[in-house]
């Protein structure tokens, strides 16, 4: 038997046992699986391109019992996130991310009826009309003004302007994966500092979004302290990786992990 029969061999085989029903799959190959299926919804635009066509993934995963689905929280949140590595898979692929992608992740006890039979997960790729956004790097417009003031922890300034549409907030300017590349850029800086209250913020912490004409709206990136508000003395926590958010009020106290800053903002002067 020559090489090439060798090797082919060992593919079917691999094949037979990726196939094999009432098997459970390991979290590491489902989290390899999701992102070679996304990575095949994207679409050739020539000249060796390609485009993302969705901007929302609701991404539904079995786990039938407790010890299972901590396995694969595990493995699938893992910082920086399931995002992170769905936009670096894109990349790797030629295929620019598209703004704002939004990733939902579900965990379901038991399959659905319409499920394939032996799937682990399904994914429901979506394409949301979005109200029209605020280039990134441009001000949100005449109508406000917004920044945050650090209270707690050490940032790389004390007050952040948040000018563009989306200001990514974590501890490091740049979050790079294992072969240092770069997968997030923060706009708003924590420094790797060694105190215990910056500690809890995470890399990847959340991002606040400006909503034409004048709303900003707060989202936790699955951080592993949690991101919450409080405001008139209530808690308002933000729910990990929600794609809704919460919409900020002038004067919300922000805490991200133990770190704590202050929401401002008010309506520009005339110009």
């Amino acid at each position: 038997m020559g090489i090439l029969d060798k090797v082919t061999r060992i593919e079917k085989s691999i094949e037979k046992l990726a196939a094999r029903k009432g098997v459970a799959r390991q979290p590491m190959e489902v989290r390899r699986a999701i992102l070679d299926e996304i990575e095949d919804l994207s679409e050739p635009a020539g000249r060796s391109r390609r485009v993302f066509p969705f901007n929302r993934l609701v991404i539904e995963v079995l786990a039938d019992d407790p010890k299972q689905r901590a396995a694969m929280e595990a493995v699938l949140e893992r910082e920086p996130g399931l995002a992170a590595a769905i936009e670096q898979r894109l990349r790797e692929a030629g295929c620019p991310p598209p703004s704002g992608l939004e990733v939902q992740l579900k965990f379901l006890k038991a399959a659905k009826a319409d499920w394939e039979e032996g799937r682990s997960f399904r994914l429901s790729p979506e394409r949301r009309e979005r109200p029209p956004a605020v280039a990134a790097g441009e001000k949100p417009g005449p109508q406000v003004q917004a920044q945050i003031v650090v209270l707690k922890g050490t940032a790389a300034k004390r007050q952040f302007a948040l000018t563009g549409a989306c200001s990514n907030v974590g501890r490091l300017a740049e979050v790079l994966d294992r072969q240092g590349r770069v997968v997030r850029r923060n706009q708003v800086v924590f420094l790797d500092s060694q105190d215990e209250i910056t500690q809890t913020v995470s890399r990847a912490q959340a991002h606040i979004q400006f909503v034409p004409p004048a709303e900003f709206r707060l989202y936790d990136d699955r951080s592993a302290y949690g991101t919450r508000i409080l405001r008139a003395g209530r808690t308002i926590a933000i729910p990990s990786g929600s794609p809704r958010g919460v919409r900020l009020r002038a004067d919300d106290e922000i805490y991200f992990g133990q770190a704590s800053v202050r929401f401002e903002m008010k309506r520009a002067p005339d110009a």
